[in-house]
């Protein structure tokens, strides 16, 4: 004898069953990244605007994927229009400019850059990065 069952129960089972199957549509490829941030100064002052770029240092045996932040009123977060780091020995390539409009960014072009080599931990960290003064 076959028995139909109610909606509910069948409405349940493919409610289930169709989170299970989203929920590989969000994973993440590749390592874990994390969270970076910070102050930029230059000259002692907040920097305005500008970018970061997270670079996995491959002479020092990193490697991954790139990791970025946007430098708004003299901070930046990797979660804030931004990606994460892998972790490891990187170089940190900061471009300061007087605006933190990108626009102008590009009409005025850079207030400072510089590049750091930074061991960052594998976990969520702060760093602050004084721009030094270039020499000409």
């Amino acid at each position: 004898m076959l028995r139909i069952l109610p909606h509910a129960p069948l409405f349940s089972l493919l409610a289930v069953a169709l989170a299970l199957s989203m929920s590989g549509c969000g994973k993440v490829e590749g390592p874990p990244r994390y969270r970076v941030s910070g102050h930029v100064t230059f000259q002692g002052k907040p920097v305005p605007g500008g970018s970061i770029i997270f670079t996995p240092d491959t002479q020092k045996g990193n490697a991954g994927p790139q990791g970025t932040a946007r430098i708004i009123n003299g901070s930046y977060d990797t979660t804030e229009a931004g990606r994460g780091t892998v972790g490891g020995p990187h170089q940190v390539h900061v471009i300061a400019t007087d605006s933190s409009l990108a626009e102008d960014a590009e009409l005025v072009g850079p207030l400072a850059e510089h590049t750091f080599d930074i061991e960052f931990p594998q976990e969520a960290t702060v760093q602050n990065l004084e721009i030094p003064k270039s020499k000409k």
